[in-house]
């Protein structure tokens, strides 16, 4: 396991397409171990959200796309944290994912997410990253949350959001999720949500620097 965990570590911090290895586990048949990834196989997505098919051919691509923001992180524990949020956001679809109205729909998927988390990074000898990675899944939805809601979204939830994990990685995260997929706006790298979080966080803080006479 020790000789997997370091492969696994090695190809999400410096390859190009950590993508590549999880094809091998799966077409190798040595995903036995790991059933928080195999359950990803089966679970299927709303097509219109998710026209790539599956949460597993999903999970792929956001990791690839999380590989390109990787050098973003100054340190290599950083960046390990937030890959390892990529490839884990969506482990609890297979246990929320239902029929309803016609649509596939997995509510709860970010708190149901946590226990599998917790048990593949046991499995990994990587529970020291399961405070950081937890705050990747659970917030991973927050930034089409509050756009689809930011008529009336507060100054002050914002504020909130922001003392549960770092906004700028949140914004990462969810930009990898939202690319993450083969759509039109996936496609063209745009990400509506994310970008209106970001600026509406800086404008935020910038009146906060207003009111206590800081510079800008």
């Amino acid at each position: 396991m020790q000789e997997l965990t370091n492969d696994l570590k090695r190809l999400l911090l410096n390859s190009e397409k950590p993508s590549d290895f999880f094809d091998y586990l799966k077409n190798n048949n040595k995903l036995n171990r790991f059933p928080e990834l195999y359950y990803l196989i089966v679970t299927c997505q709303d097509a219109s959200w998710h026209p790539e098919g599956s949460v597993w051919t999903h999970t792929l691509m956001v990791i690839d796309v999380a590989a390109e923001l990787r050098s973003t992180y100054e340190t290599e524990k950083d960046a390990l944290a937030f890959m390892l949020g990529a490839l884990c956001h969506d482990f609890g679809k297979p246990y929320t994912t239902i029929m309803k109205q016609g649509r596939i729909k997995s509510p709860l998927h970010d708190l149901m997410g946590l226990p599998p988390t917790n048990s593949f990074l046991k499995k990994l000898g990587l529970s020291d990253f399961f405070p950081v990675v937890s705050s990747y899944i659970m917030e991973h939805l927050k930034p089409i949350q509050l756009y689809k809601n930011r008529e009336n979204v507060s100054d002050a939830a914002i504020l909130r959001l922001s003392k549960r994990i770092n906004i700028v990685d949140l914004y990462k995260l969810s930009a990898a999720d939202h690319w993450g997929r083969t759509d039109e706006e996936a496609i063209r790298r745009i990400h509506p949500a994310g970008d209106w979080l970001l600026a509406k966080y800086n404008e935020i803080l910038a009146k906060e620097r207003a009111i206590s006479g800081l510079p800008a």
